[in-house]
């Protein structure tokens, strides 16, 4: 049985190995984008082919552990996107429910071109008649101009289905973002 709780320290690959075939629900991933940035233990300027090669490899894992509904959110910046669901919908046989935008305000501050506020979140699913997605839940549901606006009656009493453009602004939840409550400011491990 699978110890639950527990973070394991390894190459994702390894890692992924030495779980059985369709043992997985959900699998969200959030691999370095190969932009350059300076992480303590990887490399992020690797040759495109050699990146792309990667996450081939890693992306099959994901899709070997999944149950026959499992379902697999990939998040990635702009560079590999459009490849990434290409080899995720070709290779992979998985297919995209959604095509979400994540709009952030705490991007990088750029000097010569716009700042990047935004990353991309894949939504696939093995099996695109058989998968979760608790689309009845009302804790998803949120309110539609049709009902706060217009009055509508053709408007679902219980509401509508959140839009695929996210917005996170750390300003409107600020207790969400300190350092004893987020990982995102815990040090790398060295």
């Amino acid at each position: 049985m699978t110890k639950l709780n527990q973070i394991h320290i390894q190459d994702c690959i390894a890692g992924m190995q030495g779980l059985a075939a369709g043992s997985i629900d959900l699998a969200f991933a959030d691999p370095p984008f190969n932009i350059g940035y300076e992480y303590d233990q990887y490399e992020d300027r690797l040759e495109s082919e050699q990146y792309l090669d990667w996450c081939s490899l890693w992306m099959a894992e994901v899709v070997r552990l999944l149950k026959p509904d499992g379902t697999f959110w990939l998040a990635i910046g702009d560079e590999y996107a459009a490849e990434l669901k290409v080899m995720m919908q070709r290779e992979l046989g998985l297919t995209c429910r959604s095509w979400v935008i994540w709009y952030y305000t705490f991007g990088v501050n750029c000097k010569n071109k716009f700042s990047r506020s935004h990353a991309h979140l894949f939504h696939m699913v093995k099996d695109p008649k058989q998968f979760t997605f608790n689309a009845d839940d009302p804790a998803i549901r949120i309110p539609s101009a049709r009902q706060l606006v217009y009055g509508d009656k053709r408007a679902n009493p219980k509401g509508r289905l959140p839009d695929d453009t996210w917005i996170l602004r750390p300003q409107d939840i600020p207790e969400s973002f300190q350092a004893d409550e987020d990982t995102w400011y815990f040090p790398r491990i060295n």
